[in-house]
């Protein structure tokens, strides 16, 4: 009998401990998910923030982004939030990435990769760096601010305007 007391006993205290396992298993999921949600909501809004911003460019933000590149001391004032707009919408998706990368659903080259490739496309002329000095670093993250200006410092960052005309003298040559 006394065996069987003891087994009993240690069957109890091992039931127990699998029980606490499992509750402190459940707690951790639902701390994970509870961060998911969060990050969810998070990306959620700078979506729509994006959204609701771009839609106020008007019917013709292309034409204000060229002359941005083009004839940046022409742009007027109205010209000036529509590429404003336009230009923080594009930046605030990668630093999408890099909020996504703090909380470990992106990794820290999938974010510093996206800033590589498009943050000089973007912002890599006379306006969009003037803009991202003046305007938008402060606005972001330093580690963030300062991956982006390292970007914009390296030789040969091209931005859009770099790119077509590089195509456009492809297409003379062919």
């Amino acid at each position: 009998m006394l065996s069987s007391d003891r087994l009993s006993s240690w069957l109890t205290v091992g039931a127990n401990v699998g029980i606490l396992a499992g509750l402190i298993l459940v707690a951790v999921q639902i701390e994970q998910n509870s961060e998911l949600v969060r990050m969810q909501l998070v990306n959620d809004g700078n979506l729509a923030s994006n959204q609701l911003w771009v839609s106020a460019t008007g019917e013709k933000p292309l034409e204000a982004l060229a002359k941005s590149i083009e004839n940046p001391e022409e742009l007027t004032f109205a010209e000036f939030l529509v590429v404003d707009l336009f230009l923080f919408s594009n930046m605030n998706l990668l630093y999408r990435n890099y909020e996504l990368a703090r909380e470990g659903i992106f990794d820290e080259n999938e974010w510093q990769a996206s800033v590589e490739a498009l943050a000089p496309y973007f912002i890599a002329n006379k306006f969009g760096r003037i803009w991202w000095r003046e305007e938008a670093s402060a606005f972001f993250s330093p580690e963030f601010s300062a991956f982006v200006n390292k970007q914009l410092e390296e030789e040969g960052a091209m931005d859009t305007q770099a790119y077509w005309l590089r195509i456009k003298k492809r297409l003379k040559e062919e």
